[in-house]
Order: C-alpha cells, then structure tokens, then sequence
C-alpha cells in the first residue's frame, strides 16, 4: 500500500526492486476497492508513457553519439593520413638532399600570390544559387530558403557499399546547412547537366574516410539518417578537399545554430520587455511590423511538439513505423497550413518534406520487388504501405507499384508450376494458379483505390497485359506443341470456364481471350481439316467397295466395341459373324468426322462458326466426291447397291450423330451441312 501514494519513480522503484511479490502486491491493492485499483492503472499506463518516451531518447541519443563517434574516427584518420603525408614528403626531401651536389644552385621558391577578393558577398551568393538554378533540374525550392549559400561543389562516383561497383555518376553540391545530391544526365543537350536527387541537411550526417584497398581508392562514406552511402573522388587531393570542407561545414552550421538560438532566446525576453513597458506607456501604440512578425514565427516554432517532430519523424522512419510517421506528417502539414509563409517556416517546412522523401521511399520500397524479398505474400501483405502512401499523396506511384509486385508474385507462382507431360492437366493448374490471384488481385485493389477511380483504369490495362503473358504460356504448351485436337479442344474449354469467374470482380476477359488465340485456333481447324481430306483422297484411291472381313467372330466383335467408344454402332451391320457391311474408307471416314466435330463445337464459338461449317462441310463433300466417282466408273458397276448402302450409313447415321452434337451444345445446325446431307440423298 505505501507504493500507491508514490510519484511514478517511486512505483518504478517498487515494481523494479529484486524482491518484488506480484501476487502479494494486487492482493494487497484489491483489499481496498474499486478506486485504488483505478488510481493504480492510471499510475501504471503513465509510467509505460514514460518509460517509452526515454526509450526513444536514448535511442536517438545512442544514434547521435553514433555520429560523434565516427567523426572523432574519421578526424583521427584524417591526421593519420596528413601524418604518413607528411612521412612521405620528408623521405622525398631527405633523398634530394642527398643527391644535391654542395655547389648546386639554390632553388628560387616564389611566394603565389594572393588574389584579392573585392566582391560582394552577397553578389557571390546571388551568382552561386543562379549557378544551381541553371545546371540543376528540379531544385527550385532548395534555393528558396533564404541565407543559404553554396559553399563548394564537385563530381563524384557513387559506389556500391557492398560490392564496391560504381553506381552511376553525381554531382554533390555542399551547401552551408546541407548536402544535395543531384545525378548527371548523360544524353541531355542545354545548360541543364544533372537532376536533384536528395537534400541531406548537416546535422543528420557523417563523413567517414574509407581505406583505400585494391582499385578502391579515394572513396569515403556519408552516413545520412536511417542509411548510408558511398562516393569516390578523382584524386586524393579532391577527397582530402571534401572531407575537410564537409567537418568545417559542420562545425560552423553548429555554431550558427547556436547563436541563432540564443538570439531567439534574447530576442523573445526582450520583446516580451518592451511589450510589456509599451503596454504601461501607451496602450494604444501599435507595435512594429517586423518585430510582431518575428514574434508570430517563434510562437509558432516554439511547441514543444514542433521542435521534436523531425526527431520523432526520424525515429518512426528508422523503426518501420510508417502509420506513426504519417500521422505526425498529416499533423504538422494541418498545423502548418494557417501559419504564415515567413523565412523561418519555410526552413522548417524543407525540412519537414525531406523526411517525408525519406519516409515515401521506405514505403515505396515495401513494395518494389527484389532479389532477396519473399515473393510467397498475397495482395493483402502491401495493404499496409499502400495504405500510407496514399494517406501522403501518392496514390499514383502506390498504385503502379501495387501491381508490378503482384506481376511478380503471379510470375513466380507460374514458374513454380511442373509440367510433367499432360498438357489439360499442367493448363488445369496454370488456370488455377492464375486466375485466382487476378481476382484477389481485383478485389484487393478495389479496397485500397476504391476512392481513387483514375487507377481503375490502370488495373485494367495490367490485368490486360498479364492476360497476353498467360496467353503466350498457353500458346506456347497447347497450340505450339504437338497436342492432338481433343487436348486442344479440352484446354481452350478450361480457360473459357476461368475467364467467366473474373466477372465476379467485373472484368469480362472472354472477348479478349478470344481475339488472342483466333489465329491459332483457325489454323489448327484447317490443318486437321487439309489432314481428314488427305486422308479421304488417299483412302479413295484404293478402296474397292468390299465389306470388312475381321476372319472371326472375336475380332470382329472387338473392333466393334472399339467403333462404339466414338458413338458409332454398327452391330445391325455385321453379318456371317466376322463380315460387317461397309468398307474401311466408311468406318475412317464417320471415325474422323465425329472426333472432329466433336472437338471442334467444344472450342466453338460465334466467332468461329463460319469457319467450323466450312471444315465439316468441304470435309464431307470430298468423301461425297468420291461416292460420284465410284458410281461413275466401269470398275464398280456391280458394287452400286453396296456403295449406296455406305452412303445411306453417312447420311442416317454419321450426319445424325453430328446433328445431336450440335443440339447438345447449344449450337444451330448449320443450312450448309443440311445442304450436303440433301445431296447424298440425291445420290441415291
């Protein structure tokens, strides 16, 4: 009980100490009621604040000793250096002297001179953000902020940290607050040589030497806040000049900010006594325009909230908080919205959209797909950053990379697929690979971009490219293979079904499908039609209108139960037990016409109506012309009752079951094979 009515660092103490009875301390508490266990949550969930508040302090302090630390490690390398420098300058020295006769010349050493700069600094300033204004593209607001200065500037070579390749080329323009970055372009013609890249302010970054190793010379690390990066100069003098301009840079930006600070802190008592002696002289004067301007600034950058933001924005960047980050962004850009647009807020506002660069990028590279990222999450796993990235403004880049991820994960997904030799089954389970995460894809984005109708748009045009990628795979394994026209029929049939699913989500894909393999889909109908007619005319060639002798009884039986898996019964047609009354070329014949009229209306469509009546109807006017021909020769007048007796079978029989094949798919039967079957008849 004595622990309830201590401060939060005495119930610290209590709750921390080695003998501490957890069980012994709520029974305790309980004994007193409803109130004090109240009173002892408030007290608890106060001390969590606290103790999460310190945690992120010395997190951020840990971070900034950090940096100190590696700029005492980069200054004493940097005096390693000038030592072995100067080592090496002695040696040389030593060795000329030695080599130098007594009589020798004395060498003539004339001071440089020293040029005199009698411009005006402000005039230099002036000239150095027009430089930038005019070499840099994009960099406008960089040179908005006012006494901001260019103080050196170079080329580099930016370097991979780990594998030590270059990257691309830069040029670094140092600043007297920060560090910008802006990448060259190569094929650009006119003043503008280089594109802004990134703007680093000092505080937030340290140089650190790198040791030259093998072709690595002359390179050193900027450590920026959460990351780090890699550049390499064109000669040690030109990295000694950037390491050593960079420190200084860093020193003066912090003294300024120094006196700049305590300035504001004079600058607000000494206003707060004149008001206040004003005020007691005479109450009506009006104080000065920029006084009470420079009071409105500093009331408005003096929130305690204010002044921690960029750190607290830096911490929820580096610990993958993004909802925390852009709820303080959407915060400061509320707040900041009616203050007024002086000197001082916009420093703090460039400030402010450089972490949001920062915290835009983490977020974009959630979903950007790499390497080394697992590719097994589904449309649900980039909610999170899609969510915030829209929250920030970026809808369009959210929406762009939403779906490159998810053309990855259904790429990867595709190739994880084994084909193990049955082309319906392998585009069974290609069609159950794809078009279940086209539709998760669709349902996921209409939850995330539901608000945002210009990306519906773009996701039809993906879900349209990613359906020609799934068409060339399944070109690629049916049409460009060597498949029969059952399995061909049977897959087309498969797809169809799937598309159908897609307009759950409101995509109707049939047309589209359709449009992309009606190439392939009239060539195989021609090429198995020029077969069957090759096959007509082969078989004509040597048909001598005899009935089928299978010798015995067996035999003939057994090829009438393999006839009868086509639909054909010709039981009512055998006859002396082993004789069937028709010829080989009949029973071939009605055998490929059924086969192929029954694959060919189970791709059927209306778009390929013409073309399937056109491949039954030429089919069976070649066996008809070779009905004519037989009736006509001299050779078979003696066969005319048997040859009539085959035609009669084609027209009772086959055209029947070809007519019911059309009626059970739902299909008309067309004018052009009724026309054919009238002529048989008149045959007769």
């Amino acid at each position: 009980m004595t622990g309830m009515a201590e401060p939060s660092h005495g119930l610290a103490r209590v709750l921390s100490s080695q003998g501490f009875d957890s069980d012994n301390f709520v029974s305790k508490l309980s004994q007193s009621g409803e109130e004090e266990l109240l009173t002892m949550k408030q007290k608890v969930q106060i001390l969590a604040d606290e103790t999460a508040h310190s945690l992120k302090k010395n997190v951020y302090k840990n971070y900034s000793q950090f940096i100190e630390t590696a700029k005492e490690i980069s200054i004493l390398e940097g005096e390693m250096y000038q030592l072995s420098h100067m080592l090496t300058e002695q040696k040389s020295l030593m060795s000329s002297m030695m080599e130098m006769s007594l009589v020798s010349d004395r060498a003539i050493v004339e001071e440089p001179t020293v040029k005199e700069e009698d411009e005006n600094p402000e005039e230099e300033t002036r000239k150095n953000l027009a430089f930038l204004l005019e070499k840099v593209e994009g960099c406008s607001s960089v040179t908005e902020v006012p006494g901001r200065q260019l103080v050196h500037n170079g080329d580099l070579v930016e370097l991979d940290p780990e594998s030590l390749t270059p990257v691309q080329k830069v040029h670094c323009f140092l600043l007297n607050d920060s560090l910008m970055i802006a990448s060259w372009l190569p094929n650009r013609r006119g003043p503008v040589r280089y594109r802004f890249q990134g703007l680093y302010e000092l505080d937030s970054l340290a140089v650190v030497n790198v040791r030259d190793a093998g072709p690595n010379k002359n390179a050193f690390k900027i450590l920026m806040f959460p990351d780090s990066k890699m550049y390499q100069a064109d000669s040690s003098k030109s990295k000694r000049q950037w390491l050593d301009i960079l420190e200084e840079s860093k020193k003066m930006k912090a003294a300024r900010d120094k006196q700049k600070k305590e300035a504001m802190l004079l600058e607000q008592q000494a206003q707060q006594a004149i008001t206040t002696m004003v005020e007691e002289k005479n109450p009506f004067l009006e104080e000065d325009d920029s006084e009470s301007q420079s009071a409105i600034e500093s009331d408005y950058l003096s929130v305690e909230w204010i002044q921690e933001l960029p750190e607290d924005l830096d911490m929820c960047i580096a610990q993958r908080d993004f909802e925390g980050a852009v709820d303080l962004v959407e915060r400061v850009n509320q707040y900041l919205t009616n203050c007024p647009k002086a000197p001082a807020i916009k420093e703090f506002r460039s400030r402010i959209d450089h972490r949001i660069k920062q915290l835009t990028e983490g977020l974009m590279s959630e979903l950007q797909v790499s390497p080394e990222r697992s590719l097994r999450g589904g449309p649900r796993a980039a909610r999170r950053a899609v969510a915030q990235l829209i929250r920030l403004g970026k809808s369009a880049q959210a929406c762009d990379l939403f779906l490159k991820s998810r053309s990855a994960i259904i790429k990867y997904n595709i190739r994880q697929l084994k084909f193990e030799g049955a082309t319906t089954l392998y585009i069974r389970c290609l069609c159950g690979v794809f078009f279940p995460s086209l539709k998760d894809t669709g349902r996921e984005f209409l939850k995330a971009f539901q608000e945002h109708y210009g990306c519906m748009s773009a996701f039809v045009v993906w879900s349209q490219s990613e359906l020609q990628s799934f068409v060339d795979t399944f070109r690629r394994q049916v049409f460009g293979g060597k498949s029969d026209l059952t399995v061909m029929s049977d897959c087309v049939c498969i797809v169809r079904q799937s598309c159908k699913e897609l307009q759950m989500i409101g995509l109707d894909f049939s047309f589209s499908f359709e449009n992309m393999i009606s190439a392939d889909i009239e060539k195989v109908v021609t090429e198995n039609k020029e077969q069957i007619i090759e096959g007509v005319k082969f078989r004509g060639m040597e048909d001598k209108w005899r009935p089928m002798n299978h010798l015995n009884d067996k035999d003939c039986n057994k090829f009438v139960e393999e006839v009868a898996s086509t639909g054909l019964d010709l039981k009512p047609y055998v006859y002396d037990d082993c004789f069937i009354s028709l010829t080989v070329n009949t029973v071939n014949f009605c055998k490929a016409c059924l086969t192929l009229s029954r694959d060919l209306l189970t791709m059927h469509s209306s778009d390929h109506d013409c073309l399937i009546t056109s491949a039954v109807t030429e089919i069976f006017q070649e066996q008809l012309n070779h009905i004519k021909t037989s009736l006509r020769s001299p050779d078979f007048n003696r066969e005319h009752d048997f040859i009539m007796k085959n035609a009669q079978f084609i027209v009772d029989v086959l055209l029947k079951k070809i007519e019911s094949h059309y009626k059970t798919k739902g299909v008309t039967f067309p004018k052009d094979i009724e026309m054919i079957s009238v002529e048989f008849r008149k045959v007769k």
